[in-house]
């Protein structure tokens, strides 16, 4: 990166961070405000651990969780006079062992609300295997993980009035292993195992979905092919990601194109696994998030 071109990227980040420090702060609540009957989901103790803070993160933050039995979400509300009516659900990354809330989560999320986009950070139940007494099978730990996905589409249609929302224009966006739950929650891969817990009295399908470097499995080419209804999509890699290969990334457009998904692919040159904002990870990957916000435009969720 070239100096003049260096010292623009940190003027605009300066401001971009002032006016998330002026934003309102995002608050915590419990995703399952009535608890969860019988969670198998069950540790100790949660463990967090903080991480090397990006001189590019706006929350200032670098929290990742683990251990995770009570699931949260955090809500970064865009303020009224701004506000779009489109919301967004953030799963950040982790391998599903780990939650990197704030990397891949509140910091998007306070961004997103700086353009008039209410985000909802999920904090989900994770799988720690080799944790004390956990004993829990996979197969029982995916259901329960979509649940949280489908809950957390559900708080904000639920609370649309309250928040200033559209229900029409609610989306949810993933990296890495979110990315995977956040697929999972779109073409309802889990949805014959959902728990009895998880009663929704609105819609839990997504409007449009934001996969980051996603986690790709044959489930999910296979609901793409076959799902009655499949949301627009607007898909991002890097072409340096040797943990969540970009090829799978362009095999599922493929799929979309098929089905006449409207949908959005950025393969970036630069980037390796866990780049969040692309800032200073390169030139064009930098420019991701913005790109999210023009197809937005395009798919008319944004006016």
């Amino acid at each position: 990166m070239n100096t003049s071109l260096k010292v623009i990227t940190i003027v605009l980040f300066a401001i971009s961070l002032t006016l998330a420090v002026q934003a309102q702060k995002g608050k915590e609540y419990p995703l399952w405000k009535d608890g969860i009957r019988n969670n198998p989901v069950n540790y100790a103790n949660e463990l967090v651990r903080e991480g090397r803070v990006p001189e590019t993160s706006l929350s200032q933050k670098n929290r990742i969780f683990s251990q995770v039995s009570e699931p949260s979400y955090t809500l970064f509300k865009a303020k009224k006079e701004i506000a779009n009516g489109v919301a967004i659900v953030i799963c950040p990354g982790g391998g599903f062992r780990d939650v990197w809330f704030d990397r891949e989560g509140a910091d998007f999320a306070m961004w997103l609300a700086e353009k008039g986009i209410t985000a909802l950070v999920l904090k989900y139940r994770t799988f720690n295997a080799d944790a004390e007494e956990f004993t829990l099978e996979r197969e029982v730990y995916n259901a329960e993980v979509y649940a949280d996905a489908k809950q957390a589409i559900h708080v904000l249609r639920t609370q649309a009035d309250k928040l200033n929302i559209n229900k029409n224009k609610i989306g949810i966006a993933g990296y890495s292993a979110g990315g995977a739950l956040a697929l999972y929650a779109a073409l309802d891969i889990f949805e014959s195992v959902l728990p009895d817990y998880a009663t929704f009295t609105e819609n839990t399908n997504p409007n449009f979905v934001c996969p980051i470097y996603p986690g790709i499995n044959n489930a999910i080419y296979h609901a793409v092919k076959h799902k009655k209804e499949v949301p627009p999509m607007f898909l991002v890699n890097g072409a340096e990601d040797d943990v969540t290969p970009a090829a799978k990334c362009i095999k599922l457009y493929t799929a979309l194109l098929e089905r006449k998904v409207p949908a959005e692919l950025h393969i970036y040159a630069k980037g390796h696994h866990g780049f969040d904002s692309g800032i200073g990870r390169g030139n064009s990957v930098a420019s991701w998030q913005q790109n999210l916000l023009l197809w937005l435009k395009d798919m008319k969720f944004i006016d």
